[in-house]
């Protein structure tokens, strides 16, 4: 073949694979590369970890965590509960008190209020009948969602938090973006306050993450802080729910406590169903600083 005709095919050739490969997708807008969909419009999970500061494996746990958050980025959205016998205030320095009236709530129905801690729940879901997960079984529960899943999520989640240093209140909008038909049954959205950055004592008896028994300056992050609209969240849907429909939810006025660093807080909020078979089972996650 002559060398210029070569030349001129190839071009063309180029020009038809630019032409063909970019095509518009409408909001919410997401690019898909050969390995997926990537950017924001991804599926993510809620991790739940049960903790204390006087549970001396706990410190352990949440290095697997983030570890495990070093592989899959903010695709894991971790809410740090406190709760049962290992979260008690007890003499200095484990005077301070972590637990929530949520935490306690959300325990209890899943079963960690009296359980040997850490446990950790992956987007309320039962692994081999039980919702609680050993640190071990962390990373296969986690697996099972974003890499045995599809990368595109049901529902996509838009936070649009603002804190008014006024009287020290957070308000949020919320849009809600269906992507793929889901069934009857009622949705529930629920919406939390989470703070990272906590320097307080923690028990501890892997030299690997800190001193042992006490690491007097424990850093203390995702801890769940409560709960914007309840603990069991707000309906927002009742019926099937099909591709492209959009809810919006606003929410305002919500008081922080004393002791919370604004600068340091985010919100957490996730879908899940509400009813059904599949009741408490987490459809969507998305988290987003404050400030």
């Amino acid at each position: 073949m002559n060398k210029n005709i070569l030349i001129s095919v190839l071009v063309v050739f180029v020009s038809l694979m630019i032409t063909t490969s970019c095509d518009k997708i409408s909001e919410p807008y997401m690019e898909k590369g050969s390995s997926g969909v990537t950017g924001d419009t991804v599926r993510k999970l809620l991790f739940e970890d049960f903790t204390g500061h006087e549970c001396v494996n706990c410190p352990s746990a949440h290095k697997t965590i983030e570890d495990l958050q070093g592989i899959y980025g903010d695709r894991i959205i971790v809410m740090a509960e406190h709760v049962g016998f290992f979260a008690r205030p007890k003499a200095a320095p484990f005077d301070y008190d972590f637990r929530t009236t949520e935490g306690d709530d959300i325990a209890t129905v899943f079963g960690a209020i009296s359980a040997p801690l850490p446990k950790g729940m992956v987007n309320r879901t039962k692994q081999n009948g039980d919702y609680l997960l050993d640190r071990a079984a962390f990373a296969t529960a986690v697996s099972l969602v974003l890499d045995s899943m599809p990368e595109l999520p049901d529902v996509y989640i838009e936070l649009d938090p603002s804190y008014n240093s006024t009287d020290s209140t957070i308000d949020v909008d919320i849009k809600l973006s269906v992507l793929n038909n889901l069934p009857s049954g009622k949705y529930n959205i629920a919406v939390m306050v989470t703070e990272s950055k906590i320097i307080q004592a923690q028990k501890n008896n892997d030299a690997a993450v800190g001193d042992v028994p006490e690491i007097l300056d424990y850093e203390h992050n995702h801890v769940l802080r409560g709960a914007i609209n309840t603990t069991w969240g707000e309906e927002f849907a009742d019926g099937a729910l099909s591709n492209g429909q959009i809810f919006n939810k606003s929410y305002s006025g919500y008081k922080i406590g004393k002791d919370w660093n604004p600068n340091n807080l985010s919100i957490v909020a996730f879908v899940y169903y509400a009813d059904g078979s599949m009741a408490n089972v987490v459809i969507q996650a998305e988290e987003v600083n404050l400030k």
